[in-house]
């Protein structure tokens, strides 16, 4: 059976990673499987549906760092999350590609790990990201200014990334159709 590749999508946040990555997931042709990511945070109704986590304490989350079983990990809104190895090596097994959307630490840190990662970093202006944020209407002014601070800092890891993609205001198809053809060259 063919072994599947790993796409690893990342960049500040308020540039559509998540847009571009749900975009992906439509497309059958190219095989991809989300697999799970460890956390810390409490269960969700949503959670039931849309089957992202697994869900476990601080205690066995930092375990499960020591052993290798997460392989990057973030934390996010005073809770851990992370990448789950095992969840990683079952669907490459399994022939299917799968694809990631992690924060940029996250990403050069799979790097090491799977050397054959494909890292796509999505950008765009600070002025655009911040717009992005105020339209989002989900934080403060405050939280939009320290996140804007992140996004100039994360902003230059794009350097260690294989492919680079501006996600165009109001057009996310063109990056869609832009990491699409990254894949599957």
């Amino acid at each position: 059976m063919n072994s599947g590749k790993i796409f690893v999508i990342s960049g500040p946040s308020g540039v559509g990673k998540g847009t571009i990555a749900a975009g992906l997931l439509k497309n059958p042709q190219l095989n991809f499987c989300w697999t799970k990511s460890y956390t810390t945070r409490p269960e969700r109704a949503s959670d039931k549906s849309e089957n992202h986590y697994i869900f476990t304490s601080e205690k066995q989350f930092k375990k499960l760092e020591k052993t290798g079983e997460i392989i990057e990990s973030n934390f996010y809104n005073d809770q851990w999350y992370g990448s789950s190895k095992s969840e990683i090596d079952q669907a490459l097994v399994n022939g299917k590609n799968v694809l990631k959307e992690v924060e940029v630490n996250g990403g050069v840190a799979m790097k090491k790990i799977y050397p054959q990662v494909v890292l796509i970093f999505i950008k765009n202006d600070l002025e655009t990201i911040k717009n992005r944020l105020i339209k989002r209407g989900q934080n403060t002014p405050t939280e939009i200014e320290e996140r804007l601070k992140t996004a100039q800092k994360e902003l230059e890891f794009e350097k260690f990334y294989d492919y680079s993609v501006t996600n165009p205001e109001g057009h996310p198809e063109k990056a869609i159709g832009k990491v699409e053809k990254i894949i599957t060259k």
